[in-house]
């Protein structure tokens, strides 16, 4: 008899010892791109010879609605920025210039009427993008746009560029931010 209970208090004890809690954690690696729309008209205040263009555009984005965070099970814990965020024209041509160009980035939610302004940046500083730069890195300009993506992924993000050129700009703009996502799945089953 003694040895029958021992054998079941054993196989119980194994059976405890044994359940890990099982790792629920995903990492998620994507790339957030997204093409914003340009339009351009002639600068009537240039000072210039040549003819001088101002250009905008506007996009607007949720990451909680984006097909990557659809992929990643469970609920976001963390969003991380990967290396070599970019905003680029690739459709420059050899004599075409752009000599100024600002990124403003706000948020809001699905239920407020107006974007709060994260921040406005000079992607430039005295530089330009012609054929041979297209590009801009934006890793370090992004923190506070990461920021509100790890606060709420479902916030609508609204990228705004503005900027002179000396052509008329007709193509997009090209945003493209590496992230991994961090996500943790919660199961209601019990494992062994």
């Amino acid at each position: 008899m003694k040895f029958k209970n021992l054998f079941w208090i054993g196989l119980l004890l194994l059976s405890v010892l044994s359940c890990e809690e099982p790792d629920t954690t995903y990492l998620t690696e994507t790339d957030l791109s997204i093409d914003i729309p340009l339009t351009s008209h002639v600068n009537t205040l240039s000072q210039s010879v040549m003819e001088s263009y101002n250009f905008n555009g506007i996009a607007i984005f949720c990451l909680g609605y984006d097909d990557a965070l659809k992929n990643c099970p469970g609920d976001v814990i963390q969003i991380t920025p990967g290396s070599r965020s970019l905003l680029s024209f690739e459709a420059l041509q050899s004599s075409e210039t752009i000599d100024q160009l600002e990124l403003s980035i706000s948020y809001k939610t699905q239920n407020e009427a107006e974007y709060k302004q994260i921040g406005s940046i000079d992607l430039l500083q005295g530089s330009f993008l012609n054929s041979e730069t297209y590009m801009v890195e934006l890793d370090d300009a992004l923190a506070t746009l990461i920021n509100r993506l790890n606060e709420n992924p479902r916030y609508y993000i609204s990228l705004e560029i503005s900027g002179s050129a000396n052509f008329n700009i007709d193509s997009d703009a090209r945003f493209s931010v590496p992230l991994v996502i961090e996500s943790e799945y919660h199961s209601p089953r019990f494992t062994l």
